[in-house]
């Protein structure tokens, strides 16, 4: 077992929580019957890209009318599942047509999300960012400055928040009926390894980007976000301490990030 390096692990727990506090969950709510249909362009076309798409497909009045991704196997895909529309192989170039849409939804690689989200706001479009919302605390600050400075709607995809589960239990917090907190638990079991093969070394090393050192926030960012959001939207609280652990204990494949996980987040008044 290789244990994660404790400086390197509360980076990626602080990068994790550095998007808590942008935007109020729902902030995304357009007026459909206001202006229909809504365009919406997708910039991120892998299995987070393809997931918004199917939800985008439940809503009456939005229509996807562009998509971008740097891999062309996954915007042929995604492609595939629209009802065609516009393919682009750079959001540069997708946001050149900014005027032919609404909104953007932004499921690219953590560590580029200030570059797309900043350039997508520059143009003038509503902004949906899947969380986290950047790999380090000054990136996931500075596009948070910028989506409070542009005047459009900018709301990072932290699941809980759309879940109706999540939001019954946040209710019970909100009316008092939960009193003398003392802990919340949570846990996260997945059995994925991450692992994208593909015979293309350059396009491994680009879909393995979660497996590499250089920019991943690994299973404490990637995942842990949304857990450690919960609490904070539950309680109204900010974690004052974190302490956590890490290793490789499931997969013996050459990785470098922890597969295995412990966070612990203290917060104010005692929880």
């Amino acid at each position: 077992m290789t244990p994660t390096d404790r400086r390197t692990f509360l980076g990626q727990t602080a990068g994790a929580m550095a998007g808590l506090s942008i935007m109020p969950g729902g902030a995304l709510a357009f007026d459909f019957a206001r202006r229909a249909p809504v365009r919406v362009a997708l910039i991120g076309a892998g299995r987070q890209g393809r997931s918004i798409l199917g939800e985008l497909a439940k809503f009456e009045g939005v229509e996807v009318v562009a998509l971008c991704d740097t891999d062309q196997r996954r915007l042929d895909s995604g492609i595939r599942r629209t009802r065609g529309a516009e393919p682009f192989g750079s959001h540069a170039a997708l946001l050149d047509k900014a005027d032919s849409f609404d909104a953007v939804c932004i499921a690219t690689p953590t560590h580029t999300h200030r570059l797309v989200a900043t350039d997508a706001l520059s143009a003038g479009v509503h902004v949906y960012c899947e969380a986290p919302l950047e790999a380090t605390v000054e990136d996931a600050a500075a596009l948070a400055r910028a989506a409070r400075e542009s005047n459009k709607v900018f709301q990072v995809g932290l699941h809980a928040r759309s879940n109706p589960v999540y939001q019954l239990a946040r209710s019970f917090f909100r009316s008092d009926a939960v009193r003398g907190l003392v802990s919340v638990h949570g846990q996260h079991n997945r059995k994925t390894s991450w692992r994208v093969p593909s015979n293309d070394p350059a396009r491994e090393k680009a879909l393995n980007w979660r497996l590499d050192p250089a920019v991943t926030l690994g299973l404490a960012g990637e995942w842990g976000t949304h857990q450690f959001d919960s609490v904070h939207w539950f309680t109204g609280r900010y974690p004052t301490k974190v302490r956590g652990s890490g290793s490789i204990r499931f997969y013996d494949d050459g990785r470098e990030i922890a597969d295995t996980i412990s966070c612990q987040l203290v917060f104010k008044r005692g929880a």
